[in-house]
């Protein structure tokens, strides 16, 4: 088992171009994950506020509601390697501007959320161009694989970036930790000069496929196939109450050890130190048991993870629980992408998956506007309890779905009503 492991990964980076993607998409997660850190704790010290937590979270992930739908049209209609690239050095010079107005000495907390809005706006292009994009880097056989490093590109960023950046931020200040990112950014522009995806030498809406296609056809595709509309809402309640856990976690923490970045950006490292070990065994590991009802019971165990917390706060107890959240969460991702790309047409990938992900990621800011209203008024415990439920209970729901239980029925059946209603529609524009 372990040679086919090594097997598995081995063939895959040996593709130049996905070895490139990979690395550069890999250090722009790590660049980012140290900001999210940074600044989640620049609004903590600057105004010991929840509902400015909140703001930011709202910030944040709030603009790609917008940016979200923007990005699937772009990735449809224009070479999707170049689409990401030029999303990469917007992005990196958006986050330098927040070091530099730090040493202008002109730095205030609206440009923060100025700068986290930005990043909002476009980061569906690298969330939506990634799956859009891979499919043509690599082998219909190792889209298992492909996705597993997708999430391990995330959960090692993870790891090292949260208690890279809380070491950071007592030494240069958390304005000056964004330097990284920025970096990052241009380091990954950089390495997809070197990307050939097949396929893609022309916009994917010029080429002999036709036309792209509307958002309204991405739209009936979600609500025709049961596993991507089950799927979906899923992952919209689990980022509720992820968005939630944004806001009580670093408040918690402080009740723990008052005042500390470290321990905080540790405990999200422990998190995402769950994510990894799970993601590698995800990309891997060969099974019988359907991926449907994978996915619904690894995020029923990841959400009810966190009522380990509700025994009151403890450290202990804390890193466990955020462990085992991340180590149950992680194949989400992994499986249900696996699912998508062979729902979903090639000629439509940027559009269906910039919607699905705008959904799903759509929930974040609002779990983090609810909890940071609701958590002066209830305190953390509910919140906690609330984080809980939103994020497992959708799980044992999904066992409920014929169509998750028995997923390749679910994939042969929504192909087949793509097919037929997509022969009347194919001379449709956008």
């Amino acid at each position: 088992m372990a040679n086919l492991q090594l097997t598995r990964y081995r063939h895959i980076f040996s593709n130049r171009s996905f070895q490139s993607f990979w690395t550069g998409f890999t250090l722009s997660a790590l660049g980012d994950a140290m900001t999210r850190v940074a600044l989640t704790w620049y609004i903590y010290e600057m105004t010991q506020s929840a509902r400015a937590l909140g703001l930011l979270t709202l910030a944040y992930t709030g603009p790609v509601l917008v940016g979200g739908f923007l990005a699937g049209f772009l990735l449809d209609r224009f070479e999707r390697r170049t689409v990401i690239l030029v999303d990469s050095l917007l992005r990196g010079c958006a986050v330098l501007l927040v070091p530099i107005f730090h040493h202008l000495g002109i730095l205030e907390l609206w440009h923060i959320y100025a700068v986290a809005a930005v990043y909002g706006s476009l980061m569906m292009i690298s969330l939506a161009g990634g799956p859009a994009l891979v499919p043509s880097l690599v082998k219909r056989e190792q889209l298992d694989t492909a996705n597993a490093l997708e999430t391990l590109s995330f959960t090692l960023s993870g790891i090292i970036g949260p208690p890279v950046a809380g070491l950071l931020i007592g030494r240069i200040g958390a304005p000056n930790v964004l330097l990284i990112d920025a970096v990052s950014y241009f380091i990954f522009a950089a390495l997809l000069l070197r990307v050939a995806a097949t396929g893609e030498s022309k916009s994917p809406g010029q080429t002999e496929r036709g036309p792209a296609l509307r958002y309204r056809d991405a739209a009936r595709l979600l609500f025709e196939n049961r596993v991507l509309l089950a799927t979906t809402l899923m992952f919209m309640s689990f980022n509720l109450g992820f968005g939630a856990l944004t806001v009580w976690l670093p408040l918690y923490t402080g009740e723990i050890a008052s005042g500390s970045p470290e321990l905080y950006g540790i405990l999200l490292g422990v998190f995402a130190a769950g994510e990894v070990i799970s993601a590698a065994l995800a990309g891997s590991i060969v099974t019988e048991v359907a991926l449907g009802t994978r996915i619904s019971i690894a995020q029923a165990i990841s959400g009810l993870s966190l009522a380990i917390l509700l025994l009151g706060p403890n450290l202990w107890g804390l890193a466990i629980g955020l462990f085992l959240m991340g180590f149950f969460s992680a194949p989400l991702t992994i499986w249900a992408q696996t699912l998508r790309m062979q729902v979903i047409p090639d000629e439509m990938r940027g559009r269906t998956f910039a919607l699905l992900r705008t959904l799903m990621q759509g929930t974040v800011p609002l779990g983090g506007a609810i909890a940071g209203w609701l958590l002066p008024l209830t305190g953390i415990s509910a919140m906690v309890l609330l984080s809980a439920l939103l994020a497992g209970l959708p799980g044992l729901a999904g066992l409920q779905v014929r169509e998750m239980r028995h997923t390749i029925a679910g994939i042969d059946v929504g192909q087949q009503e793509w097919a037929t209603h997509s022969d009347s529609h194919s001379g449709q524009d956008k």
